[in-house]
């Protein structure tokens, strides 16, 4: 077990072994036998190789006969021994029922190393449990204590499980500083196996946060400490797993698929650690993915399935059905992507895997565009649940670490036993302040990294809505086009047809009969013509029937200005004349204010946007202007926004011109001649027929 009595208890025990009395010498003699049966039945209970109720009947035995010992510091060494046997069998209640024994025993010896330990266990069962929070505390209340005895190796394993939670629950800048604090102490003490833990969890945390040249450094110096242990296992290949992660993330995938096959390398990963296996080859396929090369990728997604399958790795097997789902959609077989996906998606459900809910929603989204707009809402829900759920558990994890109550009751204690104790928890105290205060700033930048990465992940989400909302459009469009030319080209050619018909019959009767006849083709000739324009309109017609240009801005900026919290002021030219305008250039102008209040809300990050949309002599101006960030136009590389606000204002005959730079907004103008505002439409209601 751990590291037991402090040298002034040694010392006790021996002043009172000397002291002790015949009699007592006797009666310890007598309980020789009991000691010995007791560890007999403790050493049976750890053979594996026995049936778990023997083990347990064992255990059982061993507690009773302990239970019967008159000397209570024997009896809290054995039932810690105890107690981690049960934790070894998955026997949460007899584990937890001993380990209250051993604080009850503790508490009355005044044992403060053995309470430490009862903590420490507790931490242990809540973690394997995902209890995360009580794990913390208990984790927290074994450190403090520990820490207060200078037992500097126990206190730096807890601050390394403190550091653990905090990484599940992604708090990573207090999982960072507890583990920095943690290699401090296990470097004092030459603990190369605990420090190659220690880096490991940096590299992980590095990852996360995208450091990626710390994240290379931290595995260099994880795996010079590995060097110097004599582990026989899979801890090199699984580091090198990790280090592949670091380099798909930074998108070098030759370098994460090299890193692999290092990893691979060992023959015996295969039939002696399969699981692990299966990640390296799922990764390895998957950063081949990304890069392009999807030869033998689909077989390797499908074999890591299939051994994940055997393994009963249910969250493994939601990663592959994910890979896979992605495989099929880069090949446009959105139907068997589709199938993937929704399994990946019902798993993780099971499951509760919320990180793989929310990348399942992503891809539902791509592989089932009819119902897009339903799994982005869902994302969005479960997405801010999430956030909500993991600022209350880092805000309970901050109480925790004040709440100091117990901790300050067992020091005073400690303080009469030995001042020195005390001294050393204040100092040590003193320590992790200045060591916070050392990282302070740094914490911070990783803080906006991480905000940063938020913000890019909502601006996906906005992207793919806005595109959606751009497909419905465009399907209205084309069903108005289709009607338009049902009417042009089937009921108008056949009205015409009739009236040419009776045109050429002469119709004999009286004057008043003649006259109808007459007035009954014009009649048609008029309902031909209505039939002709309600057609043309129902083609030209594709921004909704709106014609009032200047209101259709006014709508976008007033719906865009709440999603994007930006003030706007827009000025109209109620003198141009915008039912003459071709359809095609209200729509290019429209799409480009479109992109254009898009770019503002993605990139600009401005308070005020200023619109007008005037005449200028013989010049018609819609014009932009923003006080965001702005940026250098001379090194912005050339989206495809910008692109095509470019082709839009050629194709109408128009030009526009960007200005910007940084820390000074952004301007944009688009012009067009008022001659070519008009001729165009002029033009076209000159052909009719």
């Amino acid at each position: 077990m751990k590291y037991k009595f402090y040298n002034f208890l040694l010392v006790f025990l021996v002043i009172f072994f000397f002291s002790c009395k015949n009699d007592q010498t006797e009666s310890n003699d007598k309980e020789i036998g009991v000691v010995d049966e007791v560890d007999q039945l403790i050493n049976s209970a750890k053979d594996v190789n026995l049936m778990k109720d023997n083990r347990l009947r064992n255990l059982s035995d061993a507690r009773n006969l302990v239970l019967q010992e008159k000397n209570d510091s024997s009896k809290i060494k054995k039932l810690l021994k105890i107690t981690d046997i049960y934790y070894d069998l998955n026997e949460d209640s007899l584990f937890s029922l001993t380990n209250d024994l051993v604080f009850q025993f503790a508490i009355k010896k005044n044992d403060i190393q053995a309470i430490a330990e009862y903590h420490w266990n507790k931490g242990n069962l809540f973690s394997t449990n995902e209890v995360l929070d009580s794990a913390f505390y208990e984790y927290s209340q074994a450190q403090r204590i520990y820490k207060s005895l200078k037992h500097e190796y126990y206190s730096s394993k807890m601050e390394y499980n403190m550091s653990f939670i905090q990484f599940r629950v992604r708090n990573y800048i207090q999982s960072e500083i507890f583990v920095i604090s943690a290699i401090e102490g296990f470097k004092k003490l030459n603990r190369n196996r605990n420090l190659y833990l220690c880096y490991n969890r940096l590299l992980l945390l590095d990852k996360e946060i995208g450091s990626f040249e710390s994240a290379l450094n931290h595995y260099n110096v994880a795996i010079d400490y590995l060097n110097k242990t004599n582990l026989k296992g899979v801890q090199k290949e699984s580091l090198l797993n990790n280090l592949s992660l670091v380099y798909q993330k930074q998108k070098n995938y030759k370098k994460s698929i090299e890193t692999l096959d290092r990893a691979l390398e060992n023959r015996y990963l295969k039939s002696k650690h399969t699981d692990l296996y299966t990640k390296l080859i799922d990764n390895q396929a998957y950063s081949r993915f990304l890069m392009g090369d999807d030869q033998y990728v689909l077989q390797d997604f499908q074999t890591a399935k299939a051994l994940r399958d055997s393994l009963g790795n249910e969250a493994g097997v939601v990663i592959s059905e994910l890979h896979l789902a992605e495989y099929y959609l880069k090949h446009q077989d959105s139907v068997t992507a589709l199938k993937h996906v929704e399994q990946a998606h019902d798993i993780a459900v099971n499951l509760g895997l919320n990180r793989d809910i929310l990348s399942s929603l992503v891809l539902l989204s791509k592989a089932d565009p009819s119902h897009a707009t339903r799994y982005m809402n869902d994302y969005i829900y479960l997405n801010d649940s999430l956030l909500t759920e993991e600022r209350k558990v880092r805000d309970k994890f901050t109480r925790i670490q004040f709440e100091t109550d117990g901790y300050i009751a067992a020091n005073e204690e400690l303080k009469k036993q030995n001042i020195w104790i005390s001294l050393t928890s204040i100092l040590a105290l003193a320590s992790l302040s200045l060591l916070f205060f050392w990282y302070r700033q740094r914490s911070r930048n990783r803080a906006l990294i991480l905000e940063r990465q938020q913000q890019d992940a909502n601006e996906e989400i906005y992207d793919l809505m806005l595109k959606q909302q751009n497909r419905e459009e465009m399907g209205r469009i084309q069903e108005r086009i289709r009607i338009s030319e049902d009417l042009h080209d089937g009921a108008l050619a056949r009205l015409f047809s009739v009236r040419i018909g009776l045109g050429f019959l002469k119709v004999a009767g009286n004057k008043d009969e003649s006259k109808r006849y007459d007035e009954f083709l014009q009649e048609l000739q008029s309902v031909e013509k209505e039939i002709r324009s309600l057609s043309h309109d129902l083609k030209n017609d594709t921004l909704s029937s709106k014609k009032d240009f200047p209101k259709l801005l006014s709508e976008l900026l007033e719906e865009q200005s709440g999603i994007g919290r930006f003030r706007y002021e827009f000025e109209g030219d109620s003198s141009i004349a915008w039912n003459l305008v071709d359809e095609k250039i209200k729509i290019n102008l429209y799409r480009t204010a479109q992109e254009v209040i898009h770019n503002i809300i993605k990139y600009a990050e401005c308070k005020n946007v200023k619109v007008s949309l005037k005449r200028k002599n013989k010049v018609v101006e819609l014009f932009f202007v923003d006080d965001g960030k702005g940026f250098d136009t001379n090194t912005k590389s050339k989206g495809i926004g910008l692109k095509n606000m470019k082709s839009r204002a050629k194709s109408i005959g128009a030009d526009i011109s960007i200005n910007s730079s940084v820390h000074k907004g952004t301007k944009i103008i688009v012009s067009i001649p008022t001659k070519t505002l008009y001729h165009e439409a002029t033009t076209k209601s000159t052909d009719h027929r």
